[in-house]
C-alpha cells in the first residue's frame, strides 16, 4: 500500500542573490519550500524478546538453571527455519533482601514467519520463559526500499509547488539551489503480550508502518 499526504508549502519571498549572475535590472526571488510525503508498509519481520529467569540459594545453582534453560531455548529456537537467534545480556545478583540468588539472561528472535516466530514463542513461554517483547518492523532492505520511495514522492513536489507559484506570480522559475532530505520510519508497534485462553501462543497483530520523507528546498524565480 502507498500512501502520499497533502503536500503543504511553506512560502517564504525575499530577494537573494541567484543561481547565476541575474541580468542587470532582474531582481530576484526565492521561494522557500517545505514539503512531506509518506508510504505504508506491512512489517515483513516479528521480534521477541524472551527472558530466563531463576533463583536459588547459590549463584551457582542460579546460573546453572538459566544456562540449562537458556541451552534448551536456544536449540529449540534454531530447529525454526529462518529464525535468527541472539542471547542477550546475563545478570546475577542477590534478591530476597540478601536470602538467595537471581540470575537472568535475554533470548532475542526475529523472522519473516510470524506464526511460526509466535508457535515458537509460545513453546518457550510454556517451557518456563517470560515475554518480554513482541514487535513488528522492517527489515533493513524493506525500510531503505521505503525510505527511497517516500523521498522520491517528496522529491516530486518542490519543482512542480515552484513552478505553480511562479506563474501565480508571473515570474519564472530558474531552478532548485538548496534541497535537504530527512526520510525516516514512524516506531513500530507493540503487539500484544497476552496469551489467548486456552492457546499456547501470544496474540500478535500487525499494523502497517509509515515511512515519511521531509524535503526543504529553496528555489529561484526571476521576473519573466
Amino acid at each position: 500500500m502507498r500512501r502520499a499526504l497533502l503536500l503543504l508549502p511553506i512560502l517564504a519571498l525575499l530577494p537573494a542573490a541567484g543561481l547565476g549572475q541575474p541580468a542587470p535590472g532582474l531582481a530576484e526571488t526565492i521561494l522557500t519550500l517545505g514539503e512531506t510525503a509518506e508510504v505504508a508498509r506491512a512489517p515483513d519481520e516479528l521480534v521477541a524478546t524472551l527472558r530466563a529467569e531463576a533463583r536459588a540459594g547459590t549463584a551457582a545453582a542460579a546460573q546453572a538453571q538459566v544456562n540449562q534453560a537458556m541451552a534448551a531455548a536456544v536449540a529449540r529456537a534454531r530447529s525454526v527455519e529462518r529464525v535468527q537467534v541472539a542471547t542477550g545480556g546475563y545478570w546475577t545478583g542477590r534478591t530476597d533482601e540478601g536470602r538467595a540468588w537471581q540470575a537472568t539472561q535475554t533470548l532475542t528472535l526475529r523472522g519473516p514467519d510470524a506464526a511460526a516466530l509466535l508457535e515458537l514463542t509460545g513453546a518457550l513461554q510454556q517451557a518456563g520463559l517470560a515475554s518480554t517483547g513482541l514487535t513488528y518492523r522492517l527489515t533493513r532492505e524493506a525500510e531503505r526500499a521505503a525510505r527511497e520511495e517516500a523521498s522520491r514522492l517528496a522529491l516530486a513536489a518542490p519543482q512542480r509547488r515552484a513552478q505553480a507559484v511562479a506563474e501565480q506570480l508571473g515570474l519564472q522559475l530558474i531552478g532548485l539551489r538548496e534541497v535537504r532530505i530527512d526520510a525516516e520510519a514512524s516506531a513500530a508497534p507493540r503487539a500484544a503480550l497476552a496469551m489467548r485462553a486456552g492457546a499456547a501462543s501470544p496474540v500478535a497483530v500487525a499494523e502497517e508502518i509509515i515511512v515519511t520523507a521531509r524535503i526543504e528546498a529553496v528555489a529561484v524565480l526571476r521576473p519573466r
